[in-house]
């Protein structure tokens, strides 16, 4: 379970961006063996882990309203060596890019092989 998720200061340029039809989605999600926790102003990956970043599937989820959350689901396949995963990251690119949203979490181990599914979903909230 996440211990910090952000939509980072870049996230929310990305969302206004994509209102007015500008942008481009961030569906891209890498993860990482970095040790700090997620903050407002992150722009990358503490330390990402190598892989190539997994193009999510996206979808308009219903949480409280109609299609008020959108949902990215990726999985990342360990293919260098083992390591502890303790970040994840969206982007807007499948290399470089900018950083949408940031979440640390407690370490998940995995081997060669090994695969996290990640599932992240913002909802957007009147008020």
């Amino acid at each position: 379970m996440a211990k910090v998720v952000k939509v980072v200061d870049h996230g929310l340029k990305i969302t206004t961006d994509r209102l007015g039809g500008g942008g481009t989605e961030p569906k891209y999600v890498d993860w990482g063996i970095g040790v700090t926790g997620a903050a407002d102003d992150d722009s990358a990956m503490e330390s990402a882990g190598g892989e190539t970043r997994a193009t999510g599937t996206s979808s308009q989820q219903t949480t409280s309203t109609t299609d008020d959350t959108y949902q990215v689901i990726a999985t990342l396949t360990c293919s260098g060596a083992a390591k502890d995963i303790t970040e994840m990251g969206q982007f807007d690119a499948e290399s470089g890019g900018n950083m949408y949203l940031h979440a640390t979490f407690s370490s998940i181990h995995v081997d060669v092989g090994d695969g996290i599914q990640f599932t992240t979903k913002v909802q957007h909230q009147q008020g």
